[in-house]
């Protein structure tokens, strides 16, 4: 089954450095994305202004690209095109200073992937710029950045790679190396499994899956004092599916591969939520999931 989301939102940013003055910009973005249980796309584009060396011009964006998931796996194609300016600031024999806008045009086309294994999550970029007006280059560019959960919310993480300039965001062309103590407010890693799940209170509610035979598994829900339960995932291709109470708490049967799954729930008709004993994860689109991991 497909769905059809739309997204809009608003990014700002100010960058400064010992080098460089001040630079920012403010961009409003709207996004159309199709789904489906294990892919997606979108296209969209984005608007606003950037302020680099006391000069404001305006940036547009339009953007296209699909992803493809498979268990822990993640495969995601853009492109994106920029129409904006640079500014180079020139300084005369006579101490005057001159700002010259120069325009840009550029296109970003760029092959991301992310594969986690248990602790260790890896993400490899490869992008292409073909630059047809102004100053920047049409050069290539590459990064790989990993990730080792040393603790559920705790990791040890290194990346290395080649950043192209973004007149948007004021950053120029470099080369890094980094090597850094990463924290965060999501569980990663592999997960003890239950056999119940966990107590919660009214109004929230737990979620577990447990593989059965011949590809079949079964979702159990604890909701107290709830009169109806509503699963929404990509195993169920994002369509809404009502689960059936049994021996005090919800349940839903399902034919599913392994791999790792995005869930929301809904009680009573109210908000999607995500289930309280589940890592919290931003899914492909901005929105909040709950993850479950099939073996």
């Amino acid at each position: 089954m497909k769905r059809v989301r739309l997204e809009a939102g608003a990014t700002g940013t100010i960058l400064g450095t010992t080098d460089y003055a001040p630079s920012s910009s403010w961009m409003a973005l709207g996004r159309a994305h199709l789904l489906g249980a294990r892919w997606g796309a979108w296209v969209g584009g984005s608007g606003g202004n950037v302020h680099v060396e006391r000069t404001t011009f305006p940036a547009t964006t339009g953007e296209l690209g699909a992803w493809y998931r498979r268990g822990g796996q993640r495969l995601t194609f853009s492109a994106v095109t920029v129409k904006t300016s640079t500014v180079s600031t020139l300084i005369l024999s006579d101490q005057a200073v001159v700002r010259v806008q120069d325009p840009v045009r550029y296109a970003d086309v760029s092959l991301i992937g992310h594969g986690a294994w248990r602790q260790f999550e890896v993400d490899a970029i490869a992008l292409s710029r073909q630059a047809w007006k102004g100053e920047l280059e049409s050069v290539p560019a590459a990064s790989v950045a990993a990730a080792w959960w040393v603790m559920p919310n705790v990791a040890i993480a290194a990346a290395v790679g080649r950043q192209l300039a973004d007149p948007i965001r004021g950053t120029v062309r470099a080369r890094y190396a980094t090597v850094a103590l990463r924290l965060s407010a999501e569980r990663h890693g592999p997960v003890a499994p239950l056999r119940k799940p966990p107590m919660v209170s009214p109004g929230a509610a737990s979620l577990i899956a447990t593989p059965l035979d011949k590809g079949a598994t079964v979702v159990l829900v604890h909701a107290p004092g709830a009169r109806q339960v509503e699963l929404m995932s990509d195993l169920t291709g994002w369509e809404a599916r009502s689960l059936d109470r049994r021996n005090g708490r919800w349940e839903l049967r399902l034919t599913t591969q392994p791999g790792s799954y995005h869930v929301r729930v809904r009680i009573d008709g109210g908000a999607w939520i995500v289930p309280a004993n589940l890592p919290r994860m931003d899914d492909e689109m901005g929105g909040t999931v709950g993850l479950i991991v099939i073996p």
